[in-house]
């Protein structure tokens, strides 16, 4: 099946807005927004090379619970802009998160991130503590990092990222019609599950817009070339988590393997960690009535969850 992507058309779904934030110097942030303007707000933070669509399963039963479900495309991705220059550090996308919750009036969220979504929505957390209430990661990472033996025998497995972040190269990868690498990604840390081809054009037709592909390239290269050598001496090892923080991992991924969350318990004071057998990184598509299942355990927590 061939989609049509054009910025001024996300795909529609029931119940939800679609919202164009202007939070300035470039940035505008999209965010599909459903649910109750009053109830408790639940922020859903996407992956690469996905959006806000990722979550199309979830956004309507969590909006029927009584839930302000809340869908932001990060910056370079999906219906957001894709500002110039090299303003793609994990810490610019998270307070493009902040500024969310700001120009929206709402918070603090419960925030919930999957794959690269994972290290913004932790970072948006630690530097704006009071606009988050808790956390729920799903097969994903942080900026904290055990100095080990063990975790340095991993580094190996982010040997995808190098094709995706060499300028020139990177972006071709990205928008290639043929989606080669992709598959190759997809199948690799899928586990089991196969990401069905209409989800995977229509993601790549999404990337494929000429500065969407460059701005993904930028995910990548910002990282490897400098913020990972700064989480590696400690950037945010002084920060602690208190509020309630969950996570849910496929044992199948194998990129984000579960060594990588030894480190959790150290810097979270409520932590709680579900393995799921069998599953791989792709678990929101692959497993979404379990992942439904947890979110809704996970937004329980505290005393002003829905009636």
């Amino acid at each position: 099946m061939a989609y049509v992507v054009s910025m001024d058309n996300p795909p529609e779904l029931p119940g939800v807005q679609h919202r164009y934030l202007d939070l300035g110097a470039g940035v505008t942030i999209h965010v599909a927004d459903a649910g109750p303007a009053d109830g408790p707000p639940v922020m859903l933070v996407h992956g690469f090379p996905q959006n806000w669509w990722e979550w199309r399963r979830h956004i309507e039963p969590l909006a029927a619970d009584g839930y302000r479900v809340l869908c932001p495309d990060l910056r370079g991705a999906g219906w957001s802009s894709t500002p110039a220059g090299d303003h793609y550090f994990k810490n610019d996308l998270a307070d493009d998160l902040a500024g969310v919750v700001d120009a929206l009036g709402v918070g603090p969220v419960r925030l919930v991130a999957h794959d690269w979504g994972g290290p913004v929505a932790t970072i948006f957390m630690l530097r704006h503590p009071e606009k988050v209430a808790s956390f729920m990661g799903i097969n994903t990472a942080v900026p904290w990092l055990k100095r080990d033996l063990a975790a340095f025998a991993n580094i190996w497995r982010m040997w995808y990222q190098i094709p995706m972040l060499l300028p020139v190269i990177g972006p071709k990868v990205i928008a290639d019609p043929k989606m080669r690498f992709f598959r190759l990604l997809g199948s690799w840390v899928g586990g089991d599950y196969v990401t069905p081809a209409e989800d995977m054009e229509f993601y790549r037709a999404c990337m494929a817009r000429p500065a969407y592909a460059v701005a993904g390239s930028k995910w990548y290269r910002t990282f490897q070339t400098r913020e990972a050598s700064r989480w590696i001496r400690g950037e945010y090892d002084q920060h602690h988590v208190t509020v309630p923080v969950r996570w849910l991992h496929g044992t199948g991924d194998s990129v984000l393997t579960p060594e990588l969350l030894r480190v959790l318990p150290e810097h979270c004071s409520d932590f709680d960690l579900e393995l799921v057998p069998g599953a791989g990184h792709w678990i929101i598509e692959e497993r979404p009535d379990l992942v439904l299942d947890r979110l809704r355990t996970f937004l329980a927590l505290g005393a002003d969850k829905p009636v």
